[in-house]
């Protein structure tokens, strides 16, 4: 093929030629995903073991706010009981 690309005489199929090889090199690493979401180099998303680890937080984080609800909850009806004995 490059024997043909020096013979030819036609500039425009060089370059298309040219063309489609430089866009067909440059597309391959794109199309050609064997890695986990977010891992790649220019990757937009967040890595697999990031997002597990902040979805951990948020549940632990949840399970601490009910904890500290119930813990206030249970405080409000002591404090309502003494406030009721008084009278």
């Amino acid at each position: 093929m490059f024997q043909y690309l020096r013979n030819a005489k036609n500039p425009q199929l060089i370059v298309a030629l040219s063309s489609t090889f430089i866009i067909a090199a440059c597309a391959y690493p794109v199309f050609s995903k064997d890695t986990r979401p977010g891992h790649e180099i220019f990757s937009s998303e967040k890595p697999e073991v990031i997002r597990e680890a902040q979805e951990a937080q948020r549940e632990e984080y949840r399970r601490l706010i009910k904890e500290k609800r119930k813990q206030l909850e249970e405080e409000e009806a002591v404090l309502k009981r003494k406030r009721q004995e008084r009278k």
